[in-house]
């Protein structure tokens, strides 16, 4: 059963084996097929005759241990998931870091929250990251940065999820 909303892509055969031109003899051959009468697709059921597509044993021994490379592996633990292949792998660039040019383009200082923590303390976390540690927002600033809604300053202090609950009041 497939995932609601993903249309799955057909198959492709990996590069190194479409270099054989296995593809082209297939699709040869499932012509020839398709122009057989129904008289001799059953005379091939019967009695099948091996062989019909010869491929070079040297191009096959070079495409699957020359040429072959190493598929996309989930790493040791991993769970997988319906659609987990249809993510975006993250390699270069990662939520919630701010590259050298953005800071630059931004006007920001080192060591100065980005524009857009104050919006974040009074919204929230972005809703496709809830995870995502925020200094500011959700995460401890440094030592030595201040709280406070000056330009440059960190803004709110976070608040903590769980309040101390006054027993007096709330019992059971």
């Amino acid at each position: 059963m497939a995932k609601r909303g993903i249309a799955k892509r057909p198959f492709q055969l990996p590069v190194f084996i479409a270099a054989t031109g296995i593809e082209k003899m297939r699709q040869a051959y499932i012509k020839k097929e398709n122009s057989k009468r129904s008289k001799q697709k059953q005379r091939g059921c019967t009695q099948p005759k091996m062989g019909k597509m010869d491929i070079d044993y040297q191009d096959l021994h070079g495409a699957f241990f020359k040429y072959q490379t190493k598929p996309n592996l989930t790493s040791h633990g991993d769970l997988y998931y319906e659609g987990k292949e249809f993510e975006v792998k993250l390699r270069e660039m990662k939520p919630g870091m701010l590259s050298r040019k953005l800071k630059e383009a931004l006007g920001m200082p080192d060591g100065a929250p980005p524009p857009w923590l104050k919006s974040m303390q009074l919204y929230g976390p972005p809703p496709s990251y809830p995870c995502l540690k925020i200094l500011g927002l959700n995460a401890p600033v440094s030592p030595g940065d201040s709280f406070d809604d000056a330009p440059g300053e960190w803004g709110n202090p976070p608040i903590g999820e769980e309040e101390p609950l006054d027993r007096s009041k709330h019992w059971g």
